[in-house]
């Protein structure tokens, strides 16, 4: 048995079995009839709370202090850990192994992850922790030990925390960001292997300039580039799928059709059953959105507002941007230019698809965006970690916290530089890492669903709150805090 089929054995039959990612789109069904609906019934609320507010003088809510992030800071920075080499090589990938059908089940768990994302971002900032010198982590760990240890006494929830925890870390530490960009860049500008070596040390040089400032110089980084990449991305991507206008529809029909039916092999594409294409969907939506992953809940934990449910909301609009935006535009992209039919996925497809419109800037435009995609997913992961080394040290010193924050700084980005010289020294396919970032994904999902659902009432308790309270205003809100809110 090849590398390949044992991984994707491993991958698809053991965890992201046909239970989990039933599971998964089970959870956020239950959460969303829990928030009643939330995410549809209020997504223009969620709209003009998130994006909206920024072209205001300051968005409602928002409390930057000392050791604070501002709401659009935090989500800035979560929006750049998860639309990275993920909405492009990821979803490419997910499409050459699971056929147009996947793209479907990425829309259908976005749909309800927005709800599951929510979810967890209540739970990050009312289990908070804040420490004398103003700074404030959550996440995962800090809501199993203060929900469910402290407060509910199931002492063996703890190892929940710590499962979730670790794989974590190891998830941080075994990227293939490194890689996926090095290939792009490779692709684009007919690199030879030593130059695109060479490409890897200049990139991992600029991750330790950017996670040596820590947190704010991670969260500035990503209010200035984010937005600007995720736009100029979409711009070439819709030119794409526009110059093929002629597919589009016959794109989309595939998409539905084939989450249903199985698809026969054409092309290089080897076909693929519908229980295949489900798991390998909903499997991307997760790595791409993070929701239900437990991952930006940690940043946006940072974040200080007047309601845990106010930076929910940034939590649900991001899942949106992320895969109904710029995953459906990679995805109509390879299917509308037929490229996908090569079954071989990866950051160079797309990069093709680019070209047949833009000619030799198309590879170009891709490996740009990749830069920008991977420097802000590297950089916003950093911030994740450092909640991740609060909860492992929150019985120790600032000092000794912080002296195990930076240890890991200098450690970390050289393990997907590692990762990233062996794959080309052994000319790895872009499938096989993908399947191995499938494989670290499931695990701290399993801890991440369970917490919430043990704490899911918590959830849809905040939730109604924030509605009577902030957005119906049937609640009587006391002059100070309305002054607070305008502020």
């Amino acid at each position: 048995m090849s590398v390949e089929k044992m991984l994707d054995y491993f991958a698809y039959t053991i965890l992201w079995n046909p239970l989990l990612p039933m599971m998964f789109l089970g959870l956020g069904l239950y959460v969303t009839i829990g928030m009643r609906f939330f995410q549809f019934r209020r997504f223009g609320a969620i709209f003009e709370h998130t994006i909206l507010s920024l072209f205001r003088k300051k968005g409602a809510g928002a409390k930057e202090e000392p050791g604070f992030v501002s709401s659009f800071g935090a989500f800035a920075t979560a929006l750049g850990g998860t639309v990275g080499s993920g909405n492009v090589a990821g979803v490419s990938s997910a499409i050459a192994l699971g056929g147009p059908g996947a793209l479907f089940w990425m829309w259908i768990s976005a749909l309800v992850g927005m709800a599951t994302k929510m979810g967890e971002i209540i739970l990050a900032q009312h289990y908070k922790e804040t420490y004398p010198d103003g700074t404030s982590y959550g996440g995962c760990g800090f809501y199993v030990e203060k929900g469910l240890v402290e407060e509910r006494g199931w002492k063996w929830a703890r190892i929940i925390a710590w499962i979730f925890s670790i794989s974590m870390v190891a998830t941080f530490f075994t990227g293939v960001g490194t890689f996926t960009i090095a290939e792009s860049v490779q692709s684009a500008f007919h690199l030879s292997k030593g130059t695109t070596i060479g490409f890897c040390f200049a990139y991992t040089a600029l991750l330790y300039v950017l996670v040596f400032g820590g947190i704010p110089r991670i969260v500035k980084f990503a209010e200035y580039v984010v937005p600007f990449m995720v736009l100029f991305y979409i711009v070439g991507g819709v030119a794409v799928i526009l110059f093929h206008g002629a597919n589009i529809v016959p794109a989309l029909r595939d998409v539905v059709r084939y989450a249903f039916t199985p698809h026969a092999a054409v092309g290089g594409f080897a076909g693929v059953v519908v229980m295949k294409s489900f798991q390998i969907g909903v499997a991307r939506s997760v790595y791409s959105n993070e929701a239900g992953w437990g991952s930006s809940p940690m940043i946006h934990a940072a974040a200080k507002v007047d309601h845990p449910a106010r930076q929910g909301m940034w939590g649900a609009m991001e899942v949106f941007v992320d895969t109904m935006i710029v995953c459906t535009v990679t995805g109509l992209v390879v299917l509308t230019t037929g490229i996908w039919q090569n079954g071989k996925g990866g950051a160079g497809v797309v990069a093709t698809a680019f070209g047949t419109v833009f000619g030799e800037i198309g590879p170009m435009i891709i490996a740009l965006s990749l830069i920008l995609f991977q420097v802000t997913t590297s950089t916003g992961w950093y911030s994740y970690l450092e909640s991740l080394i609060a909860y492992f040290s929150r019985r120790k010193t600032q000092e000794q916290r912080r002296a195990l924050i930076q240890k890991i700084r200098f450690i970390g980005p050289l393990c997907p530089l590692l990762i990233a010289l062996y794959a080309f020294w052994k000319n790895m396919m872009p499938s096989i890492l993908w399947l191995l970032m499938d494989i670290q994904t499931a695990i701290p999902v399993y801890m991440n669903l369970l917490a919430i659902v043990f704490l899911s009432p918590l959830i849809f308790r905040l939730t109604k709150e924030f509605e009577q309270k902030y957005l119906d205003r049937k609640v009587a809100i006391p002059a100070k805090e309305l002054e607070s809110i305008g502020k």
